[in-house]
């Protein structure tokens, strides 16, 4: 049977350095469908397993808008087929060893099921899952809104060389022959020197600053007046690194599975509410009991909810903490939500309109 691979943003990509470093070139979108595989690997997998993508789940992962999507993903899939991945074997500079090998061995599309089915090389399989080969790692998520399949590859050796040549991975130096970077991107003989610069340095210099985890510069060195080598300084994303912040202070509201695991820690069977249910137009303020199941207190007495009931509440509440900062705020903080509601009136007015707005959009 299949493995289907669940594709989304927080996978964590795994490659060894040396398919990293390895000659070949993709377009962006069979970069993205390979890397997007390889993220959905595991060691445990049996040797002969066939990997499948549902389309629809690509689709919104890489957020393609193209009406020719099938069209695209048929051409992503012969270049895969196609183009070879050329991995140098020799052990000494005069060893001109080399492996040459397809990304898959075979890509079959099933239009009725939207399926996509892969089969991995039995020769590529080590450069992405043995423990013995030194791997590169990073989230899926820094290369998908990359536009250019170079900005991808440089993404990988740039970020590779940063965990490689950094001790504390602050900043790091490399330089690299001008013959050399040309290669391993397989840029064509007919880029001078300036194509290369605005068509790929630039280009990846500002997609990597605005999308990814690590920022570059670069630096021209001369042999009498021609450039023969490029130095590249590498550094963690400062932009990026606060956003990983946030999204880690936010990450309570990554589904509502994490939003109740969240509200058992801040709420269960501490007596204290965080929300409430009108009821024949009677108010019940919310808590939620020692297994996880809400029940409502108020004038009228206690309302106990089934499981059912809870988990409707708990969706509720979850688009409500997503929308309203001020409201994920006071659940972190663990305050009694009717003590601030009924105390606190500008809380009160935000907190209501927001409420109306999620109603007119049918969120709750």
């Amino acid at each position: 049977m299949a493995k289907l691979i669940q594709a989304n943003e927080y996978l964590e990509v795994k490659k060894a350095d040396v398919i990293v470093r390895a000659r070949y070139k993709l377009n962006p979108l069979s970069l993205k469908f390979i890397t997007t595989l390889i993220a959905g690997l595991k060691r445990s997998d049996d040797i002969n397993e066939i990997y499948q993508f549902r389309v629809k789940d690509f689709k919104e992962l890489t957020k393609l808008k193209r009406k020719d999507l099938y069209w695209a993903i048929k051409e992503a899939l012969k270049e895969l087929l196609e183009k070879p991945i050329y991995i140098p074997k020799g052990k000494t500079p005069d060893d001109n060893s080399f492996l040459m090998l397809n990304w898959v061995a075979s890509a079959e599309y099933k239009e009725g099921e939207g399926i996509v089915e892969f089969e991995i090389s039995n020769k590529l399989r080590p450069y992405l899952l043995e423990a013995k080969e030194k791997f590169l790692k990073y989230k899926l998520e820094n290369i998908l809104p990359l536009k250019s399949g170079y900005s991808i590859r440089m993404y990988e050796i740039l970020k590779d060389w940063l965990e490689l040549n950094s001790r504390y991975g602050n900043k790091a130096e490399k330089i690299i022959s001008l013959d050399e970077f040309k290669q391993i991107l397989e840029i064509p003989k007919s880029y001078r020197f300036n194509d290369i610069k605005r068509f790929i340095l630039n280009k990846a210099k500002k997609e990597l600053a605005e999308h990814t985890d690590i920022i570059f510069d670069y630096e021209e060195i001369k042999t009498g007046r021609k450039v023969t080598h490029l130095k590249f300084i590498i550094q963690p994303n400062p932009k990026k690194s606060l956003q990983e912040e946030k999204k880690a202070q936010n990450y309570d509201l990554k589904s509502q599975k994490h939003f109740v695991s969240f509200l058992r820690k801040n709420y269960n069977g501490n007596y204290r509410t965080f929300g409430y249910k009108t009821i024949d137009d009677k108010i019940y303020w919310l808590k939620m009991n020692g297994d996880g199941l809400v029940y409502g207190t108020g004038e009228h007495g206690l309302k106990d909810f089934n499981s059912f009931e809870s988990k409707r509440i708990y969706k509720i509440w979850y688009e409500i903490a997503k929308e309203n900062e001020e409201y994920y705020e006071l659940l972190k903080s663990g305050l009694d939500f009717e003590d601030v509601y009924k105390r606190d009136a500008d809380f009160r007015l935000n907190f209501n309109k927001i409420i109306e707005e999620l109603k007119e959009k049918g969120k709750i």
